[in-house]
Formats: C-alpha cells, sequence, structure tokens
C-alpha cells in the first residue's frame, strides 16, 4: 500500500496494543521524518518522539486514547504554523497506515514544564500511534464525511484527475470530523476556503487551521500519485475580500507533469 491508497482507506485508531514497535520499524519512522515536506519550509519545526512506557508521566490533559507512542509536534510561532503543522502531520499519518502502523491526532494532551523544556519550539499538537489489535483499515464508503455536493462548487468542467484529488481531499481527518473546508474548482485550479466559527464569525481556531494542512496533504499527494504538478499560491482576488461564511486559505494550481 502506498500513501494515496492509505488515504481511502485510513481511519483513527483508538485501541492501541501497549507493545513496542521493533527496533527496524521505529528506525523507518525516524528516517522519514527526515523526508516529509513543509508548507512553508521557513517555519522551523521539531517532531519528538515520546516512548509512553518510559515517558508518559510526562503528558498531561485529556487523553482520548492510550497508546505505546506519542509524536509531539513543535514549531515556530509564524504565520500559517498551524496549516504547517497538519501538512507536516498527515503525510506521516499516511505513512504510518501504509505500513499497517495506526494513528491518531491528539488535541487534548499536552506536555508537561518537564517535557516542554526539551522541545526546540512551541509545542502544537501530538499524534498517537502504535499497533492495534482491530484492523486501523475502513472502506472509503463507510467515512462519516459530508456529501461532495455540500463542499465543493465546480465553475467549470474538470478532468477526473482533479474529481480524484477532491474526492481524496474530502476523506481527510479533522477535529471533531467537523470538515471545515470548501472548495471553489475550475479547470486547473482549486480554491480552498475553511469555514468560519458559528459564533466567532471573523476567527479561525487552531483546530481547524491543523485541519486545512491535512487537507492540503492529501490534495499534494494526490496530485502527486497522479501525475500532475502542484503549486500552491495566493489569488489576489480572495486575499483582501471580505466573506461571511468562509476565510480562503490558498489556490492549488494544477498542471500535468512535463519530462
Amino acid at each position: 500500500m502506498n500513501l494515496y491508497e492509505a488515504m481511502f482507506v485510513r481511519k483513527s485508531v483508538r485501541d492501541y496494543s501497549m507493545e513496542a514497535l521493533d527496533d527496524k520499524t521505529l528506525e523507518h519512522i525516524k528516517s522519514y521524518l527526515t523526508q516529509l515536506k513543509p508548507y512553508k519550509t521557513s517555519i522551523a519545526y521539531e517532531i519528538k518522539i515520546v516512548d509512553a512506557q518510559k515517558d508518559g508521566s510526562k503528558l498531561k490533559g485529556m487523553f482520548h486514547v492510550k497508546a505505546p507512542y506519542y509524536i509531539l509536534f513543535s514549531s515556530e510561532l509564524k504565520t500559517d504554523y498551524l496549516i504547517n503543522a497538519g501538512y507536516i502531520l498527515h503525510q506521516l499519518c499516511l505513512y504510518l497506515t501504509a505500513r499497517n502502523i495506526g494513528c491518531c491526532y491528539q488535541g487534548g494532551i499536552h506536555p508537561t514544564h518537564e517535557l516542554k523544556d526539551e522541545l526546540t519550539h512551541d509545542y502544537v499538537i501530538a499524534l498517537a500511534f502504535g499497533k492495534s489489535p482491530k484492523s486501523i483499515y475502513r472502506p472509503a464508503n463507510k467515512a462519516r464525511r459530508l456529501d461532495e455536493d455540500s463542499l465543493i462548487v465546480y465553475k467549470e468542467e474538470v478532468d477526473e484527475n482533479v474529481k480524484n484529488i477532491l474526492h481524496a481531499a474530502v476523506l481527510s481527518p479533522s477535529s471533531m470530523n467537523n470538515q471545515p473546508w470548501r472548495f471553489v474548482v475550475y479547470h486547473n485550479r482549486i480554491h480552498l476556503f475553511c469555514k468560519k466559527a458559528r459564533f466567532l464569525t471573523s476567527v479561525l481556531s487552531d483546530s481547524k487551521l491543523i485541519d486545512m494542512g491535512v487537507v492540503l496533504a492529501s490534495m499534494a499527494q494526490a496530485a502527486d500519485e497522479l501525475w500532475m504538478d502542484a503549486t500552491l499560491v495566493k489569488a489576489e482576488a480572495f486575499q483582501n475580500k471580505q466573506l461571511k461564511n468562509t476565510e480562503y486559505i490558498t489556490t492549488f494550481m494544477l498542471k500535468d507533469k512535463v519530462f
């Protein structure tokens, strides 16, 4: 299974065996950390693996799951650092899924002061992972997602590759399964928007911005699998436009790869 295939069958895993992964598997994971592509290269970040058997007492908060390992993501607090966090971590999530290792984003976990002192940057979010006694996969048609018609507006006819990229996007995980993304689609570009909070309409929550990074990582992975070049740009038409229910995030420009 590759990362593209993993997008269609992955699910959030909340039931883990508390057994250690073998050294070779852990080394493969650590090696993959060096291959992750950021949303913005200008934002410094760090990924730290915490072994719950050794350092679990250094993690506090409302644990949604008990897992043998946690990945802590810390970052410089620059513009788009939350989108960057989601973009990077989702690549890792798909990699773990493809290797039959379950994972689940953990918004309620916080490191103690002792562990925070070991982090290079400010703590952002955690990812639980490990082997599960149950299947970590589910068919795409079993995913609880909003209908694509309520998420996507097509302004022009698009080919099957663009539709496949969007199908992968809407299967992305999100905080509390709130699915905040909205898409306006033209022939070769996808404008990405984030749904505003119902009451604080001018504010996007931290979790939603992480979600936007997650969905962008899904789109980038799908585009790569389908042999399409994807470039992220800011469309001037939307940057200063006040929208009632959504906030403009970025535009996904697509073209076929040329060799």
